[in-house]
């Protein structure tokens, strides 16, 4: 048995400085940056990073610790800015999950988001990054679109809330 997989689906950077990232990607490629959101419970801010030329629907999702004490911060000590995580979108996650065990990788997270299945493993000593698989739900993009227009109106969604860096 193989994973059925549609490729990668987005990549994960951990940095110091995401706006100097933004511009950045903004300059040399046109890229599109979602607000950033603050998701306070994990001591870290994030965005996202779509290129609107791209024939790929890959993005960047990015993260800079909001605390000095996040998995982010002591990501970033350990092992430098950069790739965290290469994210797959597979079909059928549970059983992907199953697979990636019986292949020797160990299940680290299982972290996700509304409308988002994701589970996450430790193979950084091996090649050089963590795996992640993702599986959305259908009604997904509505989910997202909702959060985010109750964040743009000043609330708090799930611990997550937009600011300004």
């Amino acid at each position: 048995m193989t994973i059925k997989t549609s490729g990668v689906d987005h990549i994960h950077f951990n940095v110091r400085n995401m706006k100097r990232l933004n511009e950045l990607m903004e300059q040399l490629f046109g890229a599109d940056m979602t607000q950033v959101g603050l998701l306070e419970h994990l001591g870290m801010y994030n965005t996202t990073i779509f290129f609107p030329e791209g024939d790929t629907k890959a993005f960047l999702d990015v993260f800079q610790s909001a605390d000095d004490n996040s998995s982010i911060a002591k990501h970033i000590d350990e092992r430098g800015e950069g790739v965290s995580y290469v994210s797959f979108r597979v079909e059928g996650i549970e059983d992907a999950a199953e697979h990636a065990k019986k292949c020797g990788l160990k299940e680290v997270s299982r972290i996700g988001f509304r409308g988002l299945k994701q589970v996450q493993f430790d193979t950084y000593a091996e090649i050089g990054f963590d795996i992640e698989f993702v599986e959305y739900e259908p009604t997904f993009e509505e989910q997202v679109e909702e959060v985010r227009e109750r964040c743009r109106n000043g609330e708090t969604v799930d611990g997550l809330r937009y600011v300004e860096l």
